[in-house]
């Protein structure tokens, strides 16, 4: 089985990404999985559920690493995580079978909407040092060139990105850049405010202009600045058409 994880920040049109797979019926999809043991757990890194969810066995991070391995029947598997979920857990021998792919956007739209669903989002939750950090280690410990995907340019050029993607992922290329509307897809119900535009189109298209808010709070724009080169450095490995 081929083993593909796509290491994500919120709100880079990761999970339009990840529509596309969903629609090949090659691949097994697992969708942010490691999030309840993040912000769940008992050993829970984020102190934003503390006193709100209590801890339950299935949002330990041993027992949500062991159902990869029940993830079987498709020739493809494919796990689209947010980054900083594994913050103080990623393991580099358990993730290297895995070819490591990436998805970023500019931080100059990816943090204003982020805010815009989340305004009291941290420094880690806008994901690009933790983002970085894996992109380090998979080029030094396993000495490959990570493939990284610029979620505008996606949008931009849906056809195009994904056929290199696949190219460069070792996986056929399939044209499922659109599709009919009205799938049910139950991982994203907890948070279907947050994917409600990958819920309700029929496909990836060219976005309009998305004018960037002025009047941002001093932190945000302080957040933005700190993303900036960690994106800078990112990009210039990301896929051009």
């Amino acid at each position: 089985m081929k083993k593909i994880a796509l290491w994500a920040i919120p709100r880079a049109v990761g999970t339009a990404f990840e529509r596309v797979f969903l629609e090949r019926d090659d691949t097994t999809v697992a969708h942010e999985i490691f999030m309840p043991a993040h912000y769940y757990s008992s050993h829970r890194a984020s102190p934003r559920y503390d006193g709100t969810v209590a801890p339950k066995p299935e949002y330990e991070y041993e027992h949500i690493k062991r159902s990869i391995g029940r993830m079987t029947g498709r020739p493809i598997l494919f796990l689209k995580e947010i980054a900083f979920h594994m913050r103080g857990v990623f393991e580099a021998d358990f993730w290297a079978d895995f070819t490591h792919t990436f998805i970023i956007r500019d931080p100059r739209v990816s943090i204003p909407s982020l805010y815009k669903l989340m305004p009291d989002a941290t420094s880690e939750e806008t994901g690009f040092a933790c983002v970085k950090d894996i992109f380090d280690l998979v080029r030094d410990k396993y000495g490959t060139t990570p493939i990284v995907v610029n979620g505008d340019t996606f949008r931009r050029h849906p056809k195009e990105t994904l056929e290199s993607y696949c190219r460069l992922a070792g996986i056929p290329f399939q044209d499922t850049t659109t599709w009919r509307t009205g799938k049910v897809i139950p991982e994203w119900k907890q948070w279907e405010e947050w994917h409600a535009e990958a819920l309700k189109s029929s496909g990836i298209f060219k976005p309009p202009p998305e004018p960037r808010s002025v009047d941002l709070p001093a932190h945000v724009e302080k957040m933005i600045a700190d993303a900036l080169p960690h994106y800078a450095e990112m990009n210039r490995y990301s896929i051009t058409v």
